[in-house]
């Protein structure tokens, strides 16, 4: 794990409290910076992506790409940055995004002439942590290889993926006919 990832505070929703940054009493259209504290980090679910969207900006009207989430928290504009990201981690179909996560922070960027906080993406696929010993009692229900392929194609993608997981699998696998 990164350092900066041990005391990484992670949230999944908007949060309105005076402790926070005013903005977030104020009902935004759009994901910001400022509903992230410092330390904190949002792991979100891609809903889905709309590639034409007129939203209003301090210029006017202008179409941009938006990011909406299953999460309670605003959509997001996309910028460029963030989609190469998004794409580096799951290639660059937005058709493919639905149901995949990222993991959002607040970061200081040089933009328009000045320095401000802009929303980033992080560079890897998030790791969910997965209940290995409730997954593996449900794998060991099987009786024969194909029950146990049929229980197994219906996990979650972060289950399926966790190497102790599929430990389990295969060794639960070598026994069944």
């Amino acid at each position: 794990m990164n350092e900066y990832m041990e005391n990484t505070k992670i949230i999944n929703k908007k949060v309105k409290s005076v402790s926070r940054h005013w903005k977030n009493f104020v009902d935004k259209d759009y994901l910001g910076s400022h509903n992230l504290e410092k330390g904190e980090e949002m792991l979100l679910t891609i809903d889905r992506f709309e590639g034409e969207e007129q939203v209003t900006t301090a210029d006017g009207k202008k179409i941009k790409q938006v990011l909406y989430f299953k999460e309670a928290v605003p959509k997001m504009i996309m910028n460029i940055t963030n989609g190469n990201i998004i794409t580096s981690l799951y290639g660059s179909h937005p058709d493919q995004w639905p149901g995949k996560q990222i993991q959002v922070y607040a970061a200081s960027v040089k933009a328009f002439g000045k320095t401000q906080d802009a929303l980033r993406i992080r560079d890897f696929i998030p790791k969910i942590a997965v209940n290995v010993a409730a997954y593996t009692e449900v794998l060991s229900k099987a009786t024969t290889q194909n029950e146990l392929k049929d229980i197994w194609v219906k996990f979650p993608t972060s289950a399926r993926n966790d190497k102790d997981l599929i430990a389990k699998k295969d060794e639960l696998k070598a026994k069944l006919p």
